[in-house]
């Protein structure tokens, strides 16, 4: 699992960024460079979970992206609480917003 600080985010450009809802409430991040994947974590390396989509972009506006998406793993079972299944994830797009 590859990793990058809010810092180390600083002056970069992703080329995507995925927002993955962990909850009803509760999303974490992922960013694209350069062709990896890196979950955005803490200085203590531990990740980042932010209170939904918005306030993941409010928290990373600083950081410009080509495109980026929001991933449900399972919309229904999310809003029921029933366990993960074999249900493809539900990937939208998701206009980001940048204050660079």
């Amino acid at each position: 699992m590859e990793k990058i600080t809010v810092k180390a985010l600083k002056k970069r450009h992703a080329e995507h960024i995925l927002l993955r809802s962990v909850t009803l409430s509760v999303c974490t991040v992922q960013v694209q460079l350069e062709g990896t994947l890196y979950w955005v974590v803490d200085e203590q390396g531990r990740v980042m979970r932010f209170n939904g989509p918005e306030h993941a972009n409010n928290q990373l506006a600083f950081l410009p992206t080509d495109s980026a998406s929001l991933v449900h793993q399972s919309a229904h079972a999310e809003m029921v609480g029933q366990p993960d299944g074999e249900v493809a994830p539900l990937d939208v797009p998701y206009n980001w917003r940048t204050n660079s």
